[in-house]
């Protein structure tokens, strides 16, 4: 029978004491192997991958990964625990938690790491002899940005994907709500069900803009441009007082660009949206564009109108 302080171990569940008079003598109960190097070396003997620890042949895998979550688990909290104490130092005398330098204030009140999530008062931010305190969520937001940017290097994300605010800031909020101990996404998560869940809202925005195209009507909007890679791809976006909304993207790189493919562009775009929606269709004055306007107006679409830079055709 293991010691009190010892049962929480989650490896005293695959091994046992040989006896209680050598406490460092462990035998395995997959393998019968007795180990006397206590019950780190157990750990090593079960977990595999130490040179100098003979690795367990019978443990099953699951039983590997759950004593390494543990580990990592430990190790976390160990580390979080060494950061909150250079933060906030004990006290030897009382016991308590005491400011890091005589910076933080001299008004002889304590701080513990609940101190960050509430705003100090007015008198507290300067000691009287004008140094700034050493404010606590500064330090910790520094500690977060360095983890996020080194995240992004070895990603390799742009720089600018910090400027999508919208979605960005709400993903920090939400992360900070959660607390610590938060776990990262999976590649599964990501690509799977979070995925389907994001095209079902997307989804949703844009059935909430057809109901505007069928009540106030909408423009098509298409913008061609070529990219880095030498392709020419044509943007097709729809707008209304719902505000503009990107459809598809159409690669025009090959001669598919022509006035009869031009054409086709612009009744098939019209008769996914409905023509009795369509106000008008916008684009470039290209010669393709102006004999493609030339189809439409002697077609079915000839109520209409297409612009050609401003210019009603």
């Amino acid at each position: 029978m293991a010691p009190k302080e010892d049962r929480k171990d989650p490896v005293w569940a695959y091994s046992e004491r040989v006896c209680e008079t050598n406490k460092m003598a462990i035998r395995c109960l997959f393998c019968d192997k007795i180990s006397n190097g206590g019950i780190y070396r157990q750990k090593a003997h079960l977990i595999g991958g130490d040179p100098n620890v003979a690795s367990c042949s019978k443990v099953p895998s699951h039983v590997k990964e759950d004593l390494k979550a543990f580990l990592h688990k430990k190790k976390e909290l160990k580390t979080q625990l060494i950061h909150e104490q250079e933060l906030y130092p004990k006290s030897q005398k009382r016991g308590r938690m005491q400011p890091m330098s005589s910076s933080f204030g001299s008004t002889g009140k304590t701080k513990g790491p609940m101190d960050c999530y509430f705003s100090q008062k007015s008198g507290d931010k300067e000691e009287k002899s004008g140094n700034p305190q050493i404010d606590a969520k500064t330090i910790l937001r520094d500690r977060a940005i360095i983890m996020f940017a080194r995240w992004m290097y070895d990603a390799g994300l742009l720089f600018n994907c910090v400027n999508y605010t919208d979605t960005f800031s709400a993903f920090i909020e939400a992360v900070g709500q959660y607390g610590p101990g938060i776990k990262p996404p999976t590649y599964h998560e990501v690509r799977g069900p979070y995925l389907k869940k994001e095209v079902a809202e997307v989804n949703k925005i844009v059935e909430e803009h057809k109901v505007e195209w069928n009540k106030f009507g909408c423009s098509i909007m298409m913008d061609k441009w070529t990219a880095r890679n030498g392709k020419i791809i044509i943007n097709v976006l729809v707008n209304s007082p719902k505000g503009s909304l990107f459809l598809e993207s159409v690669d025009a790189s090959d001669s598919s660009t022509d006035s009869t493919k031009m054409y086709s562009l612009f009744k098939s775009t019209i008769d996914s949206i409905g023509e009795e929606n369509v106000v008008q269709v916008v684009t470039e004055n290209a010669s393709k564009n102006v004999k493609a306007g030339d189809l439409m107006s002697v077609g079915q679409l000839e109520c209409i109108p297409i612009f050609f830079k401003g210019l009603c055709y």
